[in-house]
């Protein structure tokens, strides 16, 4: 795990069933939901932000990231004070294709306690997430991407493949 500036990076290649699940979710979501979607992202395809509701396929990989929260929460906010783990709820999840010419204006995810977005393709050529106007990390298959919700960020025009899918995290016991 590496952290700046309270974001949290992880590779979560090891987690195959729960990626693969996710891009035949993927394919599945573009079939039942083909619809054009206008938001500050602007892209090939963006699925709808309940897609986690639509697809049970979604379900191990949002307990997976819930479950990191967790350990995040413990490991660096509580100090190793109690369990958290399962205060941590998806709450908005959908997915994003990008393509030549994509990207996302500069937001947050407020309310949110976290965000996180995970690449399940990326190639040399596609676009970082900037942090701040200035931070980058820049965008290679399996690459989880955890931070505060209200943490400003955005995508530069896009030149490869990139999809992503991107998740809004609520906790139940804010203290």
């Amino acid at each position: 795990m590496a952290s700046q500036s309270l974001l949290f990076a992880f590779d979560l290649s090891s987690f195959e069933p729960q990626l693969e699940l996710a891009k035949i979710a993927i394919s599945e979501l573009k079939i039942t939901n083909p619809e054009k979607r206008t938001s500050n992202v602007y892209g090939e395809w963006l699925s709808p932000k309940n897609s986690h509701l639509l697809n049970e396929k979604l379900q191990p990989l949002c307990k997976l990231i819930t479950d990191i929260c967790g350990e995040i929460w413990r490991d660096v906010f509580s100090q190793g004070q109690g369990e958290f783990g399962d205060d941590f709820y998806i709450w908005q999840c959908w997915a994003i294709s990008y393509g030549n010419g994509g990207y996302a204006a500069s937001h947050n995810h407020f309310p949110a306690f976290f965000a996180a977005v995970l690449y399940l393709e990326a190639d040399d050529t596609s676009a970082p997430i900037v942090f701040g106007n200035s931070t980058e990390y820049r965008s290679f298959p399996n690459a989880l991407y955890i931070f505060p919700g209200a943490l400003q960020h955005e995508v530069p025009v896009n030149t490869g493949k990139r999809v992503v899918i991107a998740m809004n995290i609520l906790k139940r016991n804010p203290v």
